[in-house]
């Protein structure tokens, strides 16, 4: 990633991209992500529309904050259902076991 943020030449000779150059980076990358995982456009088709809506940077920011605290929450929900499935199978394991 660090190689990507310098246009190509000679090392000593090399000149940091510019602000749109890194942004056309990261588009370019994102669709490449989208193209593996094309489940996920509806929800980036989501994200997008929220933060063309949430103002400045600074509410993007925000809202960015907000929908990765949602999804953490998800996924600790899913592991707290995991775990307790776990639980339950290690519990018949040890019951055909002792039977």
């Amino acid at each position: 990633m660090q190689d990507n943020l310098f246009k190509s030449g000679d090392a000593p000779h090399r000149q940091p991209l510019t602000s749109n150059e890194r942004l056309q980076l990261a588009l370019a990358e994102r669709e490449r992500f989208l193209d593996r995982y094309p489940h996920l456009r509806d929800y980036q088709a989501e994200i997008d529309r929220i933060l063309d809506q949430s103002g400045d940077c600074r509410g993007r920011m925000a809202v960015l904050g907000t929908l990765m605290q949602g999804k953490l929450l998800d996924m600790q929900s899913e592991l707290y259902e995991l775990n307790q499935i776990l639980r339950e199978a290690v519990k018949t394991n040890q019951s055909s076991a002792i039977s």
